[in-house]
């Protein structure tokens, strides 16, 4: 990939890679080859992917791309912490991806846990907490809780942590203000293996100022 790709651009190709995916079509990768030729040249990722942890989800396969191609961000409940910010804001200005997409997915065990109300050991507790305003909000629109909403919670997160992005961090409500960077939401469902995308959060204007 090169710099000069649209973010428009970007996100039709990973949308084609996600068809060709699904139709058991994906390109031959010449992976050792990319490999030789990123070390050589430097990587040029086309997008930053802030995705779950979880094994079934790896972005590269998912959305048919090569090594160089994705600026890969991971963590279970694909929340965005301050390291996963700060992985972020170097993705986007020191690797110019023009599109960061945040990809949640179905049956995620994360956000099933705090659904739940699950008590869990201390580090995983303090992981999922950025997941609970997601689950406060699903429960005050449906008046439920535990495994009834872990999917609607799953795209709430999904805006949630977006939101976090934006609001703490300069560098990207900048970009996103000067039509430089592109922020949208995705969920991959894990029985089919399509990614539906769900766009930039719907107040986006308002939370890049």
């Amino acid at each position: 990939m090169t710099k000069k790709i649209t973010k428009e651009q970007v996100l039709q190709n990973l949308q084609e890679g996600n068809a060709r995916f699904v139709a058991g079509k994906q390109k031959a990768h010449e992976h050792l080859a990319r490999a030789r030729e990123t070390d050589k040249n430097g990587q040029f990722p086309m997008v930053t992917i802030l995705s779950c942890s979880d094994s079934r989800v790896p972005p590269e396969i998912v959305f048919d791309q090569g090594i160089g191609d994705v600026f890969s961000v991971r963590t279970a409940g694909n929340v965005c912490q301050d390291s996963q910010l700060g992985s972020i804001e170097f993705g986007v200005k020191y690797l110019g991806t023009s599109l960061c997409v945040v990809l949640g997915h179905t049956k995620c065990g994360a956000v099933a846990s705090v659904c739940a109300g699950q008590e869990l050991e201390e580090h995983i507790q303090a992981l999922v907490a950025p997941i609970k305003p997601a689950f406060e909000r699903t429960k005050a629109a449906t008046g439920k809780t535990g495994a009834e909403i872990v999917e609607d919670c799953s795209k709430e997160n999904i805006f949630v942590q977006i939101e976090t992005m934006l609001a703490k961090s300069s560098i990207l409500r900048e970009w996103v203000r000067r039509g430089d960077l592109l922020i949208v939401g995705a969920v991959y469902d894990l029985a089919t293996g399509v990614v539906t995308f769900l766009g930039p959060h719907p107040q986006g204007e308002k939370l890049v100022g």
